[in-house]
């Protein structure tokens, strides 16, 4: 392990024959067990079932890192050529395992009852046995091979056809704001987030207008995408004969109906912790009372900067008062080339973590700043690279949790920082960012990317009946956010359909829950650490290691001792959000004074 802290990853290392062999070699072998399958139809023993699934489930890992290393070197340059070209090769190569995917799932489904009962309990698909069971039951589920893999083939220029002329238009706009006097044209990314972060609030509210003047003049072509987009969905499901849209979202995220029904009972019971920090947000603020573009702009602000080093080590220290084994993978992250951290102007906007499950690493991008925001970013994304280094410990078809159980260490990891810089802040101004910080981002999960998921739940049972107009829509995106926020925002931002790419997003169903379900789950668990923090290690490795083959439920069950059907666990998750908002508004007394 290298001594000194790199801020520029090392990507040449995962494939030292180059990529270029890589993605021919992978072609070559999609092919090759395509046709294998093909001529095979049924396994007539099981060596011969066997070797097939160590051939896919190999493949399956190889791919999915070639496509990981293509995101990472895009996003180092989204200017350079070669990214593009890598990224290119990637979706084709993707898009091949994803046909050999539907091939294997119906291969093993056509396997007679007698002969699976028995294969399946063999010690060596032990470790995969859920995810090929999961498998088989799917194409149960689905229609006829031909029928499903047509269904694939015209996806490509129909469903993701709608998700990429999505994408394009959506890049496309363009908000006029004013700066120092001088009229400029931002990407609605970029001006979203002036309007939402900006210490003045007469510029937010300038920008907040240009953004929704820009919506009302595109309102009927994004109208048209969605209605085109969900419809394409419902259509999907009913040829499948699937009466709950949801059911897909369930599958995806290996969590019951009746667990996630209980959690949404939850967040509508603790709906009184937004109402109380906004109403003390207002008094701190001296408003009136928060407008859409308020939510996200913090009061306080730390005036603190850090060095990268000085950063490193404060999650080093904090993951190592976890555990050691924490603290030492933290290390090796920091000291081996596995983060990507110095900002420039060429570099991918946000932070990721990919994985690398062949070499058994990560990588993580971030642009740090010197602020304790970059640390908590930092500790999330590092959260992600731990359960990837458990991950890579099991076969390829146990790597990969549901979104939800994805954000699980993540959040954790971020929980393990984020308080400990709080109780170690420097000044009060510090203390108090960093407790909006924790409040806000919680705020996001438990309403309003709530309010969303219904919004997007109701949207889709009308589109059954036809389109909706984009004045319906918009009226019914109010009408959700008025019932989460009630009075205590002046305006909601009614257009939010148009500007989250979650609502476009044809591999991952209702995409906005999975990220609710995964904060409260990690904060579940996070408040049986606080209660057992020495014993707790072991049992949390043993969690997110089987991440990839158990269901939410199960895993909740087998390693916390807890029900997910029963709101009690759902209701605890919220306790280190509600402890955060009461030390808020105890610190905070003497400013509304």
């Amino acid at each position: 392990m290298k001594n000194t802290v790199m801020k520029k990853w090392d990507l040449e290392r995962l494939f030292p024959d180059g990529l270029e062999h890589a993605l021919l070699s992978k072609n070559e072998q999609i092919g090759t067990l395509q046709e294998q399958i093909k001529n095979s139809k049924t396994p007539e023993n099981f060596r011969d079932f066997l070797f097939i699934v160590e051939g896919v489930q190999e493949l399956y890992s190889d791919v999915f890192a070639i496509d990981e290393y293509a995101i990472c070197l895009s996003s180092q340059d989204v200017h350079d050529e070669s990214g593009h070209y890598v990224m290119d090769q990637s979706q084709r190569l993707k898009a091949k395992m994803e046909t050999l995917l539907l091939t294997f799932n119906h291969y093993i489904a056509a396997i007679d009852e007698s002969s699976w009962h028995q294969w399946i309990q063999a010690e060596e698909l032990a470790e995969i046995r859920t995810s090929l069971m999961e498998r088989r039951k799917q194409v149960k589920d689905r229609l006829a091979p031909e029928l499903e893999q047509a269904i694939h083939t015209l996806s490509m220029n129909g469903f993701e056809g709608w998700e990429d002329l999505y994408e394009q238009e959506f890049a496309r706009l363009r908000v006029p704001v004013e700066e120092n006097g001088e009229r400029k044209e931002l990407s609605f990314d970029m001006a979203f987030m002036k309007a939402m972060l900006s210490k003045d609030r007469s510029v937010r509210a300038s920008i907040a207008s240009s953004i929704i003047e820009v919506c009302k003049q595109n309102q009927e072509r994004f109208a048209l995408i969605f209605n085109h987009f969900s419809g394409f969905r419902n259509d999907l499901y009913e040829l499948r004969g699937w009466t709950n849209p949801l059911k897909e979202m369930y599958e995806q995220n290996r969590i019951s109906e009746s667990s996630v029904n209980s959690m949404m009972k939850a967040l509508h019971e603790h709906k009184d912790l937004l109402y109380r920090f906004l109403i003390r947000k207002a008094q701190v603020d001296s408003i009136q009372k928060p407008d859409w573009y308020d939510l996200y702009a913090p009061s306080f602000t730390t005036k603190t900067t850090l060095t990268y080093e000085e950063a490193t080590e404060i999650v080093i220290k904090q993951f190592s008062r976890y555990s050691q084994k924490l603290g030492d993978f933290a290390k090796q992250a920091f000291h081996d080339g596995w983060v990507d951290a110095e900002p420039h102007e060429n570099k991918r906007h946000g932070a990721f973590c990919a994985s690398f499950p062949n070499a058994k690493e990560s990588r993580v991008l971030l642009s740090f700043q010197g602020t304790y925001q970059d640390v908590v970013t930092m500790a999330h994304e590092l959260g992600h690279a731990y359960h990837n280094t458990l991950l890579h410990e099991q076969p390829g078809f146990a790597q990969h949790a549901g979104t939800g159980l994805a954000e699980t260490a993540s959040t954790f990891a971020e929980n393990l920082v984020l308080d400990a810089a709080i109780d170690l802040a420097e000044t009060e101004e510090d203390a108090l960012s960093l407790l909006e910080m924790k409040i806000i981002n919680g705020l996001k999960y438990t309403t309003f990317i709530p309010a969303k998921f219904e919004f997007e739940k109701d949207f889709y049972e009308k589109r059954k009946q036809g389109k909706l107009s984009s004045s319906e829509i918009i009226d019914l995106m109010e009408a959700k956010e008025r019932e989460w926020f009630g009075d205590h925002l002046e305006h909601v931002n009614a257009y939010n359909w148009m500007s989250i790419p979650h609502f476009y997003d044809t591999e991952k169903a209702f995409y906005n829950l999975p990220y609710t379900i995964g904060y409260l789950f990690s904060n579940g668990i996070y408040s049986q650490y606080k209660e057992s923090p020495k014993s707790f290690p072991e049992k949390y490795d043993g969690l997110l290691s089987h991440s990839g083959d158990l269901p939410m439920d199960e895993l909740c069950a087998d390693f916390l001792g807890q029900d997910l059907n029963k709101q009690t666990f759902w209701n605890e998750s919220f306790r280190p959000l509600k402890d955060a908002i009461e030390e808020y508004i105890t610190r905070t007394e003497s400013y509304v004074s």
